[in-house]
């Protein structure tokens, strides 16, 4: 009987939603509205219906005292992704030799690493402040799908915070990205392209940390691949290009963003090793 008549209160309340008194002898509007105060209108909907600004928007992390520069746990400005899609005995032990990340008495573990985007550390790792995950080169026909609430991580962690997530890699980078991030904003898919190099630095990295780079990157052996770019979003930025392909660009995500860089790091390149260095550096 109780809860038959707090429904119908809330039901005859104004079009805030809000009741107009008393919903019961026994409970006030104030305990009402204390009750349901950390909810919020779209929280009872799959995640497949909201939209990223939604998702933010209910994606406040809540870790008591906690702060990004407390610890334990401790995060870097700095992390990699070292999954078992990883190659960790060239291409990927490449990339992080680049970006000075130790290994642990040669085992690829401590904080500087991280394996999933969905346990403990990124539920921290997504309330980082002006830091870097570096994805490096995936191998191709084996991308990690992530899980909805990988992609809610990473998704909050790009968008609160000035953070950036690098992705380098060519084509099986561009899927990972297709499958994991734009099904859920809506934005077209990126098509994965190749032209014959060298790449032309544009306008638009004046200001930037691609300012100091060379005016163009070589293709190096066809080791480099970009998206066309007539698929990148409007909001897209395209840094390195040449014809109508995009090699280096960034797509905005909130507060942050997400950077593709289109070389797999076969081998050293110094340009390409520049490229990735001053990537880092959008997150300052």
């Amino acid at each position: 009987m109780a809860a038959a008549l707090i429904l119908t209160a809330l039901l005859a309340g104004d079009q805030d939603g809000q009741a107009n008194g008393p919903v019961s002898t026994s409970m006030s509007k104030a305990e009402v509205k204390s009750m349901f105060r950390h909810q919020v209108p779209f929280q009872d909907y799959p995640t497949w219906t909201k939209s990223l600004s939604q998702i933010n928007e209910a994606g406040k992390v809540n870790h008591g005292v906690w702060e990004y520069y407390k610890g334990p746990p401790f995060l870097q400005r700095v992390t990699m992704f070292s999954g078992n899609d990883v190659d960790i005995t060239y291409s990927g032990n490449l990339v992080r030799r680049i970006i000075g990340l130790p290994l642990n008495f040669g085992k690829w573990e401590g904080n500087y690493f991280i394996n999933n985007f969905e346990g403990q550390q990124m539920r921290f790792l997504q309330s980082n402040k002006h830091s870097v995950i570096v994805v490096p080169p995936l191998s191709e026909g084996n991308e990690p799908l992530l899980t909805d609430r990988a992609k809610e991580r990473l998704h909050h962690y790009m968008a609160k915070g000035h953070n950036t997530l690098v992705v380098c890699g060519g084509p099986a980078a561009l899927h990972w990205i297709n499958v994991n991030f734009f099904p859920l904003t809506g934005r077209r898919l990126l098509d994965p392209a190749w032209t014959r190099g060298p790449y032309e630095k544009q306008e638009i990295t004046v200001g930037t940390p691609f300012q100091t780079l060379p005016v163009t990157l070589p293709n190096d052996n066809n080791h480099v691949h970009g998206a066309r770019l007539a698929s990148l979003p409007m909001e897209a930025k395209s840094y390195f290009e040449t014809k109508d392909v995009s090699v280096v660009f960034s797509l905005n995500f909130g507060e942050g963003q997400l950077l593709f860089i289109g070389y797999d790091y076969s081998y050293l390149s110094k340009p390409w090793v520049k490229t990735l260095i001053a990537g880092m550096e959008f997150a300052s």
